[in-house]
């Protein structure tokens, strides 16, 4: 089972390193709001906390809108606000443009007097393009709640490289499929019991000491994979599923502290739940199943299998060494 992670662990090693001072659970997504008040008059709220605030810029608005008095937006601690008025209200032809340096946004329309609609929409280039037609409707549909929440899922767990190297360093201590399974499942089981509990707010812990645990659960993977090489026998080596429960349950919160700061609508709770967990399964499923194909196709090499351990070694040494970089950063960070 090594072998056919090897090449694998190295390309998350090298993708690693490119990223190794960013934390790994942010969405990169803007919770907003555009609320109108009475017919005609809006306001259009970000909720990001001050450090990104210098990434909301002043949107552009449909040409019978203009701003209030702060066209530059008013700041707050966690929120960046702009009021505008339309000599007409806004429909279905208008459309409003963010400069936001996001990677989308999460946006809830409250049109006056109906229900809310939430609505995902990607940037494209430069901007988010915002086309109102898709929030007229008076509610959002079960459909398109779970599509949203399911792809924030696949891409954070293929964007979270504490993640994946966690997934690779537990896979090296795996022999034999039947392991794999419990293993796999066991990770599956544990994190989705503290992503539920922490979402619907039945634990709470601050993000910090929680980021630098997650790297510490793979620093220590890194030292019971050189164990094992070494010929020492350990609870994580003989059951390696027993260690992918335990560790789950800490990145589980790590999961809902990445939903947590996207905000959720009440009415949308439980779909969000279940449908992002249910992206993160499957984006953990495709990065194993790419790992074993890009592992086997190595293995076809024949000179290939001398390098086997020492490449190994090499690979489970960046892969503590990145780890431990990441629960200095973010000890670090606790007390600044």
């Amino acid at each position: 089972m090594i072998r056919l992670f090897l090449i694998a662990a190295w390309a998350a090693t090298l993708i690693a390193l490119q990223g190794i001072g960013a934390h790994a659970h942010t969405l990169g997504l803007d919770r907003a709001e555009l609320i109108e008040t009475a017919p005609g008059e809006y306001r259009l709220v970000s909720k990001v906390p001050s450090r990104l605030s210098a990434a909301i810029l002043s949107p552009y608005l449909p040409e019978q809108c203009e701003f209030g008095s702060s066209p530059n937006g008013e700041r707050g601690s966690y929120s960046v606000t702009f009021t505008f008025t339309c000599a007409t209200p806004m429909t279905s032809e208008d459309r409003l443009v963010l400069p936001w340096n996001r990677e989308g946004a999460l946006l809830t329309v409250r049109w006056f007097g109906q229900e809310p609609v939430t609505r995902l929409v990607k940037r494209e280039g430069t901007t988010i393009e915002v086309n109102l037609d898709e929030w007229l409707a008076v509610s959002g549909s079960a459909s398109r709640a779970a599509k949203r929440y399911t792809i924030l899922g696949f891409e954070h767990i293929l964007e979270g490289l504490d993640h994946l190297l966690f997934v690779l360093a537990l896979l090296f201590l795996v022999e034999g499929w039947w392991m794999l399974i419990k293993t796999i499942t066991a990770f599956t089981v544990a994190h989705s019991i503290t992503l539920g509990l922490a979402t619907l707010g039945f634990v709470s812990l601050p993000s910090a000491p929680v980021e630098a645990a997650i790297a510490l659960s793979i620093v220590f993977l890194a030292s019971e994979i050189v164990w094992k090489s070494r010929g020492r026998s350990s609870l994580a080596a003989r059951a390696p599923w027993v260690v992918a429960f335990a560790f789950g349950l800490l990145h589980g919160l790590g999961f809902a502290g990445a939903l947590a700061e996207i905000g959720l609508p009440p009415s949308e709770i439980p779909i969000a739940l279940l449908f992002f967990n249910v992206g993160v399964e499957l984006g953990q499923l495709t990065f194993v199943a790419a790992a074993l194909v890009v592992g086997w196709a190595f293995l076809q090499i024949p000179a290939a299998q001398r390098w086997e351990t020492s490449a190994q070694l090499i690979l489970v040494y960046g892969i503590g060494t990145i780890a431990t970089y990441w629960m200095i950063e973010r000890t670090y960070s606790i007390f600044v």
